[in-house]
């Protein structure tokens, strides 16, 4: 799959995707190639099909598909330039479950069971904020403005930027202040990474 594996990474990179989409779809078209021992070129419709209806049988969860269902429909329709009779793959239901809400006195255990000030610091401001983690490792001392009780986003999903307001509770949001006067704590902050380093 060397050339068409560089010509969909090249493709990828093109259009902005995310590394993670990146290596996901790289991946899902590795396991198809790997399935058969073909080029993904020789398949056919029902080879990929098949394939699918293998991935369920092995467990696969839904949402794992679903990868794998992108980045084939990408590789086929944007690399090869097949049309949609030509790889037809049903659509997806998506399946979406409730998230667990946790009740005051767990939020306070799961809170206080964090030993280290840092770690609680972290658990506070990710419950507070709604961060995801991958925010919350990116998050700079300069992207909290204590006195509008803000939090901005610099690098969120798919690269976008968003102010975090309004819903931060007053109480919770002390541990963002606590990462604002990061001196003051026993966190050191990194000048040159413009990122927190902990002890």
């Amino acid at each position: 799959m060397g050339a068409l594996r560089a010509k969909m990474i090249e493709e990828m990179k093109l259009r902005n995707f995310s590394p993670r989409t990146e290596q996901s779809y790289v991946s899902a078209m590795v396991g198809l190639v790997k399935h058969y021992g073909r080029s993904p070129d020789q398949l056919t419709q029902d080879e990929i099909r098949s394939y699918l209806l293998h991935l369920k049988e092995r467990g696969l969860s839904p949402s794992s598909r679903n990868v794998a269902i992108s980045g084939m429909k990408f590789f086929y329709h944007q690399i090869l330039g097949w049309d949609e009779q030509k790889l037809f793959l049903p659509p997806r239901k998506g399946s979406w479950r409730l998230p667990e809400v946790f009740s005051p006195k767990e939020v306070q255990r799961l809170l206080l069971a964090a030993v280290r000030h840092r770690d609680r610091c972290l658990l506070m401001t990710a419950y507070a904020t709604g961060l995801r983690v991958s925010e919350l490792v990116r998050l700079k001392v300069s992207d909290i403005d204590s006195e509008r009780m803000t939090v901005r986003v610099e690098q969120g999903r798919q690269g976008k930027k968003r102010p975090l307001h309004d819903f931060v509770p007053t109480a919770a949001f002390r541990a963002a202040l606590l990462l604002e006067r990061a001196s003051l704590a026993n966190l050191a902050f990194s000048q040159s990474k413009g990122r927190f380093d902990f002890d």
